[in-house]
């Protein structure tokens, strides 16, 4: 590794599975020490453990920060045990589903507590800290389902609503730090991942082959998952100073979905269905064509 975070201590919340935890393995590696925050002490000690046999530091407190108290608490465990913050990777999520109109309201309080008011309260506390660095950077793990992009799932079904809100806040939230904190040089962006093959989100797509998988993988222009490493790539640009000049940035890493609209390459039953259309209405250069043929 290049050691790019040299020096640096990097807070991750939601620390103990999936994405996240392949961030602190990869920042770690890249001379970070980890403090980390999850809610469940098995999953996170189990992230402790894996960047320690790595070579890497790491501690990690097992707290819901949803509560205040505890985000605060979070900023001061950070700069107790490794001297302050310079980067804060704000990736803890936890949602219910359903329509607007079938949603429970605590459950549509409990998607927006949990996915968009804990990195308000997280990042919050960690400012001063930031400040105290003279600078850092500040990376939200945002959505596909957040952007201006039909219903936030594929075939624009309904069912992440609140999900989506969510992640549209912290698209906006992004922004606005990006802006409120340029003035004591904290850079803010955004990360916007689309269907990406972590233990949950496997079991949430399905096998290869199944159903549920083909719809997700034909949501995007590059007919696969992601890869957590996808992400983690992302993250340790916008982290590093790499990106020095970029803020107030929504990097989408999703295969084209949002390109797409989450529908993906034109299917051959639509261009079948404007074929006749399409012939009668209009002229092809062939000039350039080493074979005179028809291009589809």
């Amino acid at each position: 590794m290049s050691g790019r975070l040299e020096g640096k201590v990097a807070v991750i919340t939601g620390a103990g599975r999936g994405m996240a935890r392949q961030v602190a393995l990869r920042f770690a590696a890249e001379g970070a020490a980890i403090v980390g925050a999850e809610i469940d002490p098995e999953a996170g000690a189990e992230t402790v453990q894996a960047v320690r046999e790595a070579g890497g530091e790491m501690e990690s407190l097992y707290v819901d920060l949803t509560d205040e108290a505890n985000a605060h608490r979070l900023a001061e465990f950070a700069a107790e045990k490794f001297g302050g913050i310079d980067i804060l990777y704000n990736n803890a999520m936890a949602m219910k589903i359903g329509s607007v109109e079938d949603l429970k309201l605590d459950d549509w309080q409990y998607t927006i507590d949990n996915t968009l008011t804990l990195h308000y309260l997280v990042t919050k506390h960690a400012i001063p800290h930031l400040r105290a660095r003279g600078g850092g950077s500040i990376v939200f793990v945002a959505s596909v389902t957040g952007t201006e992009t039909g219903a936030g799932y594929q075939g624009n079904l309904g069912f992440l609503a609140a999900y989506a809100c969510a992640k549209a806040g912290i698209l906006r939230l992004t922004r606005i730090l990006a802006n409120e904190l340029s003035e004591i040089n904290v850079r803010v962006n955004s990360i916007s991942p689309g269907n990406i093959g972590t233990p949950n989100g496997l079991n949430f797509y399905g096998e290869l082959g199944s159903e549920p998988r083909r719809v997700a993988e034909h949501a995007a222009l590059i007919r696969r998952l992601g890869e957590p490493e996808d992400i983690v790539t992302a993250a340790l640009y916008l982290v590093s100073d790499d990106a020095s000049w970029v803020t107030g940035h929504n990097l989408v890493v999703d295969g084209g979905w949002v390109a797409s609209g989450g529908f993906g390459p034109a299917t051959d039953a639509d261009k079948a269905a404007l074929a006749p259309m399409l012939l009668e209405t209009s002229e092809v250069d062939t000039q350039w064509s080493t074979t005179g043929q028809r291009r589809s």
